[in-house]
């Protein structure tokens, strides 16, 4: 058994509720989003409630991811309303597929279904005291990006009867240049001040950079993934969608157990 793999099975154990108390959830929306205020108001009270979990409250791992994504989120809805895009239904579609997924790994379940492997890597460990805010952050985007996406672009491509054509692949672009454009803040909202001492010139940039590399890269792969996937049903679907979960919370487990420093 490989290090990694022993991390993944040392939190086989049933976890409690995903984050916090079910009573914490009360006046949480039941209905998933149908549109990106939808979203943007979920992920809103998401962070309320994540921002209070204790041991490290606003640092809690979730709580750290959630901060990003509704950012991004709030920056695409900001997009959208301008313009940005070449088809508005298309990337509104996408952002709620994509939210949907999120918020059904995340939200307390009542159901006894499970929590996907990638997701659980991040909720067992949002507690842990060694994890610094930017793997919880950099984590969340590994298991919503290298896990959720694909399902995301299929679920969205196949309601509104598209193929993955030039237009789609135009606006899903236009995401990478939207983390891009506030990858540094995002960054540095989320380092510690000796973190941030540290910071500047050639290794400020080559974060920046690879850090925005490594998003295209995930991006372009859950977009490829998204075309081999319609292309499976039934046990095969199944089995593939299984071994990219597996591999995202391997990916998971070295991003939030290997040191930043």
């Amino acid at each position: 058994m490989t290090v990694t793999d022993r991390l993944l099975t040392e939190n086989d154990e049933p976890a409690s509720p995903n984050l916090g108390d079910l009573a914490d959830f009360a006046d949480f929306p039941t209905e998933p989003p149908v549109d990106l205020p939808g979203v943007l108001a979920r992920l809103e009270a998401l962070q309320a409630i994540a921002d209070r979990q204790p041991p490290r409250f606003a640092e809690d791992g979730l709580a750290c991811f959630n901060y990003l994504y509704r950012e991004i989120t709030t920056e695409v809805w900001g997009q959208i309303q301008a313009g940005g895009f070449r088809s508005e239904e298309f990337i509104s579609r996408l952002d709620v597929e994509f939210a949907k997924r999120y918020l059904d790994a995340v939200v307390p379940r009542t159901d006894g279904r499970p929590v996907p492997e990638s997701w659980r890597v991040l909720l067992d460990r949002r507690s842990a005291p060694h994890i610094n805010r930017i793997q919880f952050a950099v984590a969340g985007v590994n298991a919503h990006v290298d896990f959720d996406l694909a399902f995301a672009l299929l679920t969205t491509c196949r309601a509104l009867g598209r193929p993955f054509g030039e237009d789609e692949h135009y606006d899903y672009n236009r995401i990478n240049d939207i983390f891009g454009e506030h990858m540094r803040s995002l960054r540095q909202h989320f380092e510690d001040p000796w973190m941030r001492f540290l910071d500047g010139g050639l290794l400020s940039l080559v974060a920046d950079k690879g850090g925005d590399l490594m998003v295209v890269i995930a991006r372009d792969l859950a977009w490829n993934r998204a075309k081999d996937l319609a292309g499976l049903t039934g046990p095969a679907f199944d089995d593939k969608s299984a071994e990219i979960d597996h591999a995202a919370a391997v990916a998971g487990v070295v991003l939030l157990e290997v040191p930043v420093m």
